[in-house]
Formats: C-alpha cells, structure tokens, sequence
C-alpha cells in the first residue's frame, strides 16, 4: 500500500508535461514533504527538493510559454494599440498614424504636427500656447475661464458626442474601481498569511540566538574531547530537533492555510485577470482571442511552492555540514 502511494503523486506530476493545465492542477502536483519533517535525515530532503527541481521545470515552461505567446501578441500589435489608444484620447486617425512613428519624423514635421494637435485639441497654435505660459497668472486665470466656456458651449452643441464620452469615462473609471477592490481584497487575504510567517520567522530568530551558546559550547567540547563523543552529538541532535519541533509545525499549518486560501479563491484571481484584459482592451481597442485567464493563479501557485521548498528550514539536523562526519 506505501508503495501505490508513493508512486501516484510521481505520476501526477509527470502528467502536468501533458496538454494545457489548469492553476489548480499545479497547485495540487506541488510536492509534499516528508510527514515527520522533524526526525527527516538528509537523504529524505535531498529526495523531496528533487521532486521540488523537477516540478519546477514543468511549472517554469508552462509560465514561459504563457508569457511569450502575451508579449509576441503585444509585439506584432503593438502599432495598432498605440494608434486606438491616441483615437480614444481624442487624436485623429491621421494623427494617430503620424504619432505612432514619431521617432522617424523630422523636428520640422513633428513641430507641425504639434501645431495641429493643438488646434484641433485647444484650438490654439504653439505659439498660442507659449504666450499664454508667459501670462501673468490673472490674465492666465481668465484665459483658461474663456476656454472652459468655449468647451462647454461645444460639448452643449454636440450633446450626444459629448454624452457618450462621458459614459465611457464613467464604465472606465468604474472598471478600475472594481479591479482595485478585488485586488485590495486578495492582497489582504494573503497578507495574513504572509505576516504570519514574518511572525515565525521572527521567534525562530530569537529562539536560535539564545541556542547558538549552548549550541557552540558543545560543538567545543567535541572538538576538544571534553566527554563522550556519542553523547554530545546526541545532546546536539536533540537541542535541533526540540528547536525544529517548537517553529516547523506552525510553518506548516501557516502554509497550508495559505494554498487552502489561493484555492479557494481561484475564480477570483481569473476574474482580476479578466478584468484587467478588459480594461487594457478598451484602452487600446484590441484583445489577444488566445486569452485564457491563468498568469495570476500561477503565480501564486508559485509562491506556495516557494513556501513548501522551504519546510526544512527549521531542520537543522538536514543543514550541510551539520551531519558530524568525522567524530
């Protein structure tokens, strides 16, 4: 029976190198450590951290692979978006186009279409435009009253044009609003987690100073043949072990509340993505159709493996050089 069980998270594993998986797929495949960390022996980790290198091939290609297929759709529509982001600002097409390659105009070009810009936007030339920053601030305060009437007296003229901008702005800002909460609230979630093990780390820190005296001072009497050999040691092992004992099981009930957290919150994570995907889209007016949500739930799966390869950091019984080879 110990046998069957340990051969099936080997073959989970090595089935996530098979077609598209999903964030909670690999949040699963992530190795497991040993079940009593505390009395583990080095052959047992440098077991698991092998399982650990391996999963962490497939995870890595699968990333890899996602974010090269978003940049090469960003790179070969990258004229496009830049274009229907100017439009949605207010430029014309033609402007758009000219701006896109701003670079390769020459000043005398890039200073016209300056000029025209700014007579389409503010009806008004560069030349306009600097005499009114060299104003002094009274006459600068009536320009810009007289300009703020002329917009409104244009956007009562063009009602329509100028309702629909504002209901678009509206959608826009609220979208952002959405993003920004559902972002907060995750962030907040894990932030529990992660103060957490700040915690521990921070009593396992202090716990260790106050053992590295007695720790050293018996490392000395086994260097200099102060007792018996074997008894030392011992005593070492066990002032190890008592220490992982007090910090692993909290760490590791810490870290599966964690992954608890990022599963059952994985629809949330593909509704962020979403969401920003639609927000960019209405920005830039184009959407990649190979989207599928994912990048923000792998990277949190991620972080729970990075979670997990670190179990046995309290184990000091497993560190190198901690293995008395020699006595």
């Amino acid at each position: 029976m110990k046998r069957i069980t340990a051969i099936i998270p080997i073959f989970f594993l090595s089935s996530l190198t098979f077609g598209q998986n999903t964030p909670m797929e690999f949040l699963n495949a992530v190795p497991q450590p040993p079940s009593n960390l505390c009395n583990a022996t080095m052959e047992q980790k440098m077991q698991f951290l092998d399982k650990i290198a391996r999963f962490d091939t497939i995870f890595q290609v699968r990333m890899d692979e996602y974010l090269r297929k978003n940049e090469q759709f960003q790179e070969e529509h990258q004229d496009e978006a830049t274009v229907n982001a100017l439009i949605k600002a207010g430029y014309s097409r033609e402007e758009a186009e000219k701006m896109k390659n701003l670079d390769n105009l020459s000043e005398e070009q890039q200073e016209t279409l300056a000029n025209q810009m700014m007579m389409n936007q503010y009806n008004m030339s560069m030349g306009e435009a600097k005499k009114v920053a060299d104003y002094d601030t009274a006459s600068q305060r009536r320009w810009a009253k007289a300009q703020s009437t002329m917009m409104m007296a244009e956007a009562q003229y063009d009602s329509e044009k100028h309702t629909k901008k504002q209901l678009e702005i509206k959608s826009d800002l609220e979208l952002q609003q959405e993003i920004k909460w559902l972002q907060d609230k995750l962030i907040a979630g894990e932030s529990k987690y992660q103060d957490k093990m700040r915690q521990i780390d921070s009593n396992a820190d202090s716990a260790m100073l106050k053992l590295n005296p007695q720790i050293d001072k018996l490392y000395k009497d086994l260097n200099d043949g102060n007792g018996n050999s074997n008894q030392i040691i011992n005593q070492i092992i066990t002032i190890r072990k008592e220490y992982c004992g007090r910090f692993t099981p909290d760490y590791l009930e810490t870290v599966e509340g964690f992954k608890g957290y990022i599963a059952e919150h994985m629809e949330e994570y593909s509704e962020l993505e979403e969401m920003q995907v639609e927000l960019s889209e209405r920005q830039v007016g184009i959407r990649n159709p190979d989207f599928k949500p994912g990048a923000i739930a792998m990277g949190r799966v991620g972080s729970y493996r990075s979670l997990i390869g670190d179990v046995f950091k309290y184990n000091l019984n497993t560190d190198w050089g901690a293995q008395f080879i020699g006595y």
